[in-house]
């Protein structure tokens, strides 16, 4: 299979847990290289040997034929590598006219989560103001003026996208993070394109974002029935509101010793709830 240089990307990385060789038990770390229809390779680009073809680590195949080692062969101008054992058709570069970015709408994995944070890909139109959010791999395209896409009309951007912390410290570091960019990168609008939503994506954290219909919680100074959201904290127990904060806020007791009778059901909203192992009984207000 010969692939034009334009409908390949090089030199990508990949520190595990994404790529492996088929029936490999363990995944590949290591330079990449991906194809226009999907495929990965291991190493910078066709020209470094031995290279084989990679799978997704969630998506092998379960075919245990082997994978036949590729060679880089320029044939022509050297606009073009010959792969082997590949044989799907890529259209020449001429015959293709160049696309508009395709608009995505990205969720962040597991892994991501619990690093914190999350890199999302745009496509910026400097004569709109227009923003588009990519994939990875197309916005890998524009960075290499890949002639098959708009790439004189599209400015790539990339953003650090905050997922971990308090809701309110998070809405402020993502909307920093996105008035900076605009600043420095000379992209006016595209703040506009968040829609002010700077907390997508956010999560509560175990044991936040609880509601109590007055029945299973109350006051620990007034003894009267505790109707609304509220958190438990590690060593203080539950208290008054979604999240914990550094601003004064009562503490709360167990009706009854041991459940709670009307959680709310775990989501990307809310939180998820552990009994505690013993009932707080401060009857002072608490941080």
């Amino acid at each position: 299979m010969y692939y034009p240089q334009s409908q390949i990307i090089t030199g990508l990385y990949t520190s595990g847990n994404e790529f492996s060789f088929l029936n490999a038990r363990s995944s590949y770390q290591g330079y990449y290289y991906q194809t226009s229809d999907g495929k990965y390779f291991s190493n910078k680009s066709p020209n470094d040997t031995p290279t084989s073809q990679l799978f997704p680590t969630d998506t092998r195949s379960n075919n245990t034929s082997s994978i036949t080692p590729i060679s880089p062969t320029k044939k022509g101008n050297n606009n073009y590598y010959l792969i082997k054992g590949i044989y799907s058709v890529i259209p020449e570069p001429n015959n293709i006219s160049p696309a508009p970015p395709s608009q995505i709408s990205p969720l962040p994995t597991e892994e991501e989560y619990k690093l914190g944070e999350f890199n999302r890909y745009f496509a910026y139109k400097s004569s709109t103001n227009q923003t588009t959010e990519v994939t990875k791999f197309e916005y890998n395209q524009f960075l290499a003026k890949d002639p098959n896409l708009q790439v004189e009309l599209y400015t790539p951007v990339t953003v650090k996208w905050v997922l971990r912390g308090t809701k309110e410290n998070v809405y402020k570091a993502n909307s920093n993070l996105v008035k900076l960019k605009e600043t420095r990168e000379n992209v006016p609008g595209f703040s506009k394109y968040f829609k002010g939503k700077y907390d997508q994506y956010y999560r509560f954290s175990k044991n936040e974002n609880l509601y109590s219909d007055g029945k299973e919680l109350k006051y620990s100074k007034s003894k009267k029935p505790y109707i609304g959201y509220y958190h438990i904290h590690p060593t203080k127990g539950p208290m008054v509101g979604r999240q914990h904060t550094m601003e004064s806020h009562d503490y709360l007791e167990f009706a009854q010793t041991g459940s709670i009778l009307n959680p709310i059901s775990p989501t990307i909203q809310s939180g998820s709830y552990e009994e505690p192992s013993k009932t707080i009984t401060n009857t002072f207000g608490g941080y």
